[in-house]
């Protein structure tokens, strides 16, 4: 989600992906049942050791513009060639600015297919690896729909051309945010995306409420400590309760527990915790203490401090509740930030602050742990008229100067370079004060499950959840049923191949939970 616009909420697009996608069932039928993929026209993968031939320039644009010329050079591509991306109608005003001056600088001819429903991209895509049509050239999708797509054979790796062309990802001045510059790319091991966004959690609150003297005092008086913005779960549900006031039309809290995005709030206490979705055999470690007390907790958050629509709505009330001044925090994408400014859809603009998502204390050190739900990333078409030329496209397109204009546009991808959050035109973009604290909640990010089979893995934890948070089942009984879940997913789409994709996920998460682990005994690597 965007910190400068709402992300299509006038149709539910998110709530319609994931019923029409079939919680990506029918992606991983899809991945199962394709046929073994056509060799693509790709570069061929050098041997070990073998050194890649670096394209000259000074910049990942001029590096990308470069390779196209030298394609052009080689008769791989010519003048007027079309390729095409499919891509949400949400980064219309991202994108197409773009197309005209790349198509402009290359004399190529790229051009922009949209789709409204998040849903038609992921059947499209899908659909594409077994019908191999070569419609479409490049894909912006979700994150955790690239190992679907790879291991179906539809998307090309990458890795060798992010050698070749540099596109300073992972280093230098101009870096990702990091562990983004990771797990939007990376599927075991190798590069078969390159990440486009940002949809790092944000936690918003009533700033005029938490600077208000009498509410100070009061907060002091019963607490025996000022009222700050809490550091810890333990502070949090404290702050929470405190300015829960639902006789006076106030809540204190939308987190979601309905059954779509129930996972969010647990899995920052869990993984804070110092838990881990699965062991070195797949095998759940969700039913843990960990995972069972970061769930309780917030059965009593939701069920003590939330209005219903909590459970029973959809992931659109956040941008509803706290606008409207019917909750005192709220966390989702970082435009609940922007829609709560907003005076064409806000009633409490100017009161609004934001904060770090908050975390565990682990002997004297605080590990938070946000979430990372959805976000884009480019991948490539095994069966484009040429792949390369594309990927010089996303380079470019990603690149420090033109990705800065493109991101900085009103549009759904968010801001991912780390020198951009000191650039003008992003403050302009995303607010100044809020930039700080969207960098450091980035920082601290870990993916969604991002294996085979990942949205059926979290619709199975999301449906038991839910149920939970309508008191239908205790919280150890919702999570052994996901577990239960699990183990069948697991089983089906090949415990091995998944076991390899999950112990290289894992290492795309930030370094302090990778260390609590290791502290724990939970992983050596």
């Amino acid at each position: 989600m965007t910190a400068k616009n709402n992300k299509g909420y006038s149709n539910l697009t998110r709530r319609e992906f994931l019923k029409a996608a079939g919680l990506a069932a029918a992606g991983s039928l899809l991945s199962t049942c394709a046929p073994a993929p056509t060799p693509a026209p790709v570069a061929p993968t050098p041997a070990p050791g073998t050194p890649v031939p670096r394209v000259e320039g000074a910049t990942p644009e001029e590096r990308a513009l470069n390779g196209i010329k030298a394609l052009k050079a080689a008769g791989k591509i010519k003048d007027g060639d079309t390729f095409v991306i499919l891509h949400h109608s949400g980064q219309r005003n991202n994108i197409v600015p773009a197309l005209e001056e790349w198509n402009r600088l290359t004399g190529l001819n790229f051009v922009s297919a949209e789709e409204g429903l998040e849903a038609n991209i992921y059947t499209k895509v899908m659909n594409e690896a077994v019908t191999r049509t070569g419609s479409y050239d490049i894909f912006l999708t979700f994150v955790n729909w690239i190992a679907d797509m790879a291991e179906a054979g539809l998307i090309v790796d990458q890795t060798e051309w992010w050698e070749k062309y540099d596109p300073e990802v992972d280093h230098g001045p101009n870096a990702y945010v990091s562990p983004i510059d990771r797990f939007t790319s990376l599927y075991k091991g190798r590069r078969y995306a390159m990440g486009a966004d940002n949809d790092t959690f944000s936690m918003f609150y009533r700033k005029d409420l938490m600077e208000n003297p009498d509410e100070q005092k009061r907060f002091e008086d019963k607490f025996g400590r000022k009222l700050e913005v809490p550091k810890t779960w333990e502070e949090f549900d404290q702050w929470v309760a405190f300015f829960d006031r639902p006789d006076q039309g106030i809540r204190g809290v939308h987190m979601y527990a309905e059954r779509y995005f129930a996972y969010t709030g647990w899995a920052a206490r869990f993984i804070s915790r110092g838990g881990a979705y699965f062991d070195d055999n797949m095998d759940p470690l969700i039913t843990s203490e960990e995972g069972v007390t970061a769930l309780e907790e917030m059965v009593r958050l939701i069920q003590n401090h939330a209005w219903p629509d909590a459970v029973t709505g959809d992931w659109s009330v956040a941008y509803t509740r706290f606008p409207e001044g019917s909750v005192f925090c709220a966390w989702a994408w970082p435009s609940l930030g922007k829609w709560a400014q907003d005076p064409k859809t806000s009633k409490i603009v100017g009161k609004v602050g934001a904060m770090e998502i908050p975390g565990t204390m682990h002997d004297g050190e605080l590990i938070r742990a946000v979430p990372h739900v959805v976000g884009w990333s480019f991948s490539i078409s095994r069966y484009s008229k040429s792949p390369e030329a594309c990927y010089c496209f996303i380079q470019w397109f990603c690149g420090p100067k033109t990705g800065l204009d493109a991101i900085a546009r009103v549009g759904t991808l968010d801001i991912f370079r780390q020198p951009w959050f000191n650039e003008p035109k992003m403050k302009e973009a995303y607010g100044a004060e809020f930039l700080p604290v969207l960098l450091a909640n980035s920082k601290n990010a870990f993916p969604d499950i991002s294996l085979r089979g990942a949205n059926e893995y979290l619709d199975k934890l999301n449906l038991h959840l839910q149920q939970a948070f309508a008191g239908q089942k205790k919280p150890e009984q919702a999570l052994k049923d996901a577990a239960d879940e699990w183990q069948k997913i697991t089983d089906r789409l090949g415990r091995l191949s998944q076991i390899e994709a999950w112990r290289q996920e894992r290492k795309n998460y930030p370094e302090p939970i990778q260390r609590l682990w290791r502290k724990k005994g939970l992983f050596k690597d």
